[in-house]
């Protein structure tokens, strides 16, 4: 029993994995013996295998990688060399982003115990190419116009350079712009290559190149007509290569046509012929102008001599831009729910200079891409009704429509000229010195949707009437507010705006204001406005047409920013000879901010009238002794875009000496521009 209970009690113990034994002696005994214990087997770290992209572009945000066939024992931490870990850094996978182009290094370190293996992978990373670029230039220029090209987004770390077919680059072409002169009349391509480590993309342009305009005939002809006389003559001068098509009402052609010499016979006391002559060169380019001629009675039988009576006083005029702006302002034509409370409606107050039917109207539509508060949609449905004047002092629209104009979705890509001739269906009848209405509003069925806006002049400062030589009657802008009355319009307290319109007649007669922008901001493009001190003076350069005129006076719009001495100004032929002089004293407003540049006007009143000739050359000079400073900034007239010289001053332009020589204006980084006119009016008798 003793035995055998031994037994049972080694067998329980085989039982349970011990490593102890007993070996069985002879005679019945037993004996311990002891046996050597084997250890666990050790486990190694395998050195890790990385499976990652071989290539990545730079700035990706996520990419994978993982160990290949992880140990199970393992734990796995990693880290990155030319990119970042997202997320955590431990285990059999990871995230990370590829900060910039070249090569990345990630590792992962797989630890056992106190043992531990290093595997290492190498990404490249691509760089990527640079965007396409795009760019700011005209669509079509004139032979031989010098023309400045931009990038409009230029990236960082990119190199523009230029090429260009038919035409010749005038700057480097190693930049974010380039000026260059169109060559012949066809089609020009300019071409802009954008350049980085990775590689090169390219654009080009294609620019229609159209001949360059005849120049605008100066017509010589009287400013008066005795009703029914024949053989009254008119010239302009001669441009090689070109025909002359003349047209005259109130009055008959009797010979000269597609000459540079016309004969015509007047027409009826009373009236005013409107004589007008258009230059075509052989590319069917074209350039125009026009008089008017007054048809005055033949004279009575010498009446017996009458008591003596007072010399009536003359008649006074103006001859100039008489056209004040400091920028551009917009009115809504619709419901911008960001602002408005209602579908809002615009009007034109405007007094008829003309007796016709009236044809077309040229307006100002503004719209952006980039920047709200201009346009919305497809801009709508704007209706624009010619109405009656209301005859109350107010002067507000009266609701009788004489005629209307429809136009449909004006914002791109539905349309893109900013300043389309829109024709009326039924051409009303305007009388020469009645006040109208051009009343523009929103019919769209979702005009909060659909909408866009007005460009307007905008004045700072509001003077006692709008604009120097016109009354706020005879020229305004009005809005309907959300009760439904009519008010005038302004932006912000003591500010006043002017519209943009023009008004053609079917007999060719026109009015209107077609000053399109006023430029009296700072920019990093340009210095304006333009300081008048020492050896830098500003200039008017014209050549009058039409009729001579006597003037007794000149008002231009200046401020003073320092010192004490007045400005002088100055009107002088082209060659250099004064025919008047006088001094002013201008307001001094050193003050003049972004918002106010502080100019006034100042009338400068001549010693003896002087005359301006019909067909001379003259300079409008205004400058002052270097102790102090005077400024003053220019109009931009839409003569490029359809507006007449009825409508903005066309006989010359606005140039500056910065005290090394006469140049164009400049605004927008394009210099030497002719498009631009002085803040300035002759007073004529």
């Amino acid at each position: 029993m003793h035995v055998g209970s031994i037994q049972f009690r080694l067998l329980g113990f085989l039982a349970v994995g011990t490593i102890c034994s007993f070996i069985a002696c002879s005679g019945g005994g037993s004996s311990p013996s002891t046996v050597t214990p084997t250890p666990p087997p050790v486990v190694s770290v395998v050195t890790p295998t990385i499976t990652a992209p071989a290539e990545v572009v730079a700035g990706t945000p996520q990419v994978s990688a993982s160990v290949v066939e992880p140990q199970s024992d393992a734990s796995y931490t990693w880290s990155i060399e030319g990119g970042t870990i997202i997320g955590s850094a431990s285990g059999t996978s990871v995230q990370f982003a590829a900060d910039q182009p070249g090569t990345l290094t990630l590792s992962v370190t797989a630890s056992i115990g106190t043992e531990s293996r290093r595997g290492t992978t190498h990404v490249t990373v691509q760089g990527t190419l640079p965007a396409k670029p795009v760019l700011d230039v005209a669509t079509s220029v004139s032979t031989g116009a010098s023309i400045q090209a931009n990038v409009v987004t230029p990236q960082g770390s990119t190199t523009y350079t230029w090429s260009i077919i038919d035409g010749t680059i005038t700057t480097s072409p190693t930049a974010t712009w380039v000026t260059f002169t169109a060559g012949n009349a066809g089609t020009l391509t300019l071409t802009c290559k954008a350049t980085n480590t990775v590689g090169s993309v390219s654009t080009s342009a294609l620019i229609t190149v159209v001949p360059l305009a005849p120049t605008k005939p100066v017509i010589t002809a009287p400013t008066s007509v005795t009703a029914a006389t024949t053989n009254n003559a008119a010239t302009v001068d001669a441009q090689s290569g070109c025909t002359y098509l003349w047209n005259l009402t109130g009055g008959t052609i009797s010979g000269g046509q597609g000459t540079t010499a016309l004969t015509f016979t007047a027409g009826a006391a009373g009236t005013t012929m409107v004589l007008s002559c258009n230059v075509i060169n052989s590319a069917q380019v074209s350039n125009s102008s026009q008089v008017n001629i007054t048809v005055v009675a033949p004279p009575a039988p010498a009446p017996p001599p009458p008591s003596p009576t007072p010399t009536p006083t003359p008649t006074v005029g103006y001859y100039g831009s008489c056209v004040n702006a400091d920028d551009i302002a917009n009115i809504v034509i619709g419901y911008n729910t960001a602002n408005d409370t209602c579908n809002r409606v615009a009007s034109y107050r405007l007094k008829a200079t003309h007796s016709g039917t009236l044809a077309s109207i040229r307006p100002f539509f503004i719209w952006s891409s980039t920047k709200p508060g201009y346009n919305l949609g497809d801009g709508g449905i704007i209706q624009i009704q010619l109405q009656t004047d209301d005859g109350t002092t107010n002067h507000f629209p009266s609701g009788k429509a004489l005629a209307t104009i429809i136009y449909n979705n004006p914002v791109p890509p539905y349309n893109t000229d900013h300043w389309p001739l829109l024709s009326f269906p039924t051409p009303p009848t305007l009388t020469a010195g009645t006040i109208y209405h051009l009343v523009f509003s929103n019919i769209s069925p979702d005009p909060k949707a659909n909408w866009v806006s007005l460009d307007c002049l905008w004045q700072w400062k509001a003077y006692s009437q709008n604009q120097p030589t016109v009354s706020d009657t005879d020229m305004n802008i009005l809005e309907m507010d959300p009760t439904g009355k009519w008010v005038i319009y302004t932006r912000g307290a003591g500010t006043v705006i002017t519209p943009v319109i023009e008004l053609d007649y079917s007999d060719g007669a026109s009015q209107g204001q077609g000053y399109i922008q006023g430029f009296a901001s700072p920019d990093s493009s340009f210095v304006n406005p333009k300081p008048i001190s020492g050896a830098q003076q500003v200039r008017q350069i014209f050549t009058v047409t039409g009729s001579t005129r006597t003037v007794n006076a000149v008002s231009v719009r200046v401020n003073r920013l320092s010192g004490s001495s007045p400005l002088t100004v100055t009107v002088e032929k082209a060659d250099g000879t004064v025919v008047g002089q006088g001094t002013a004293t201008v307001t001094m407003n050193p003050q003049a901010t972004y918002t106010y540049n502080g100019e006034t006007w100042n009338k400068v009143t001549f010693a003896s009238p002087i005359t301006l000739s019909a067909g001379v050359a003259y300079h409008l000079v205004l400058s002052c002794p270097a102790d102090t400073v005077h400024t003053t900034h220019i109009l931009a007239k839409g003569a490029t875009y359809g507006y007449k010289g009825t409508t903005c001053f066309g006989d010359g332009h606005a140039e500056f000496n910065p005290g090394t020589g006469w140049v164009g204006w400049d605004f927008w980084g394009i210099k030497n521009r002719t498009d631009c006119d002085l803040q300035f009016f002759f007073v004529t008798q």
